[in-house]
């Protein structure tokens, strides 16, 4: 009996000395990096289906291998990479972030998920009122 009791202390004690989580709070340090865009989801409404915007809003493979780099001084640039277009598309701007508000040249959105690797913008608004354009970046 004292043998199952030390060794379910010490399972109970290595367990517990794990890594503390990393805290994923969408913040301007924790958002910060390089991310490639993987996805980019419609609704028009909130009872019409799911379209896949991606190969709609980026019909060549050129723009779906872009880089965005959301600095911590509130400047991104997006770089043309992987495929280069012709001409290169590559752009920069401005973004802010406050809770759960992320704002990219002046337009405001809403930061629905970030767990320190992905994030998830939801535009609303797109293109008529009501809709929801939900853009999924994953940090590299």
């Amino acid at each position: 009996m004292k043998k199952t009791s030390i060794f379910l202390l010490s399972v109970v004690l290595l367990l517990s000395c794990g890594k503390n989580p990393v805290e994923c709070n969408p913040t301007v340090s924790n958002v910060s990096g390089a991310y490639k865009i993987t996805a980019y989801t419609y609704k028009e409404t909130p009872t019409s289906p799911e379209i896949d915007y991606y190969a709609i809003l980026f019909p060549d493979a050129c723009e779906r291998d872009d880089e965005l780099l959301f600095s911590a001084n509130g400047t991104y640039q997006k770089t043309d990479a992987g495929i280069v277009c012709s001409p290169p598309e590559s752009d920069n701007g401005t973004w802010a972030l406050a809770g759960n508000t992320i704002t990219i040249d002046g337009g405001i959105n809403t930061v629905e998920s970030f767990d320190c690797k992905t994030l998830v913008v939801l535009i609303t608004d797109f293109q008529v009122a009501g809709d929801k354009l939900k853009i999924t970046l994953v940090k590299k």
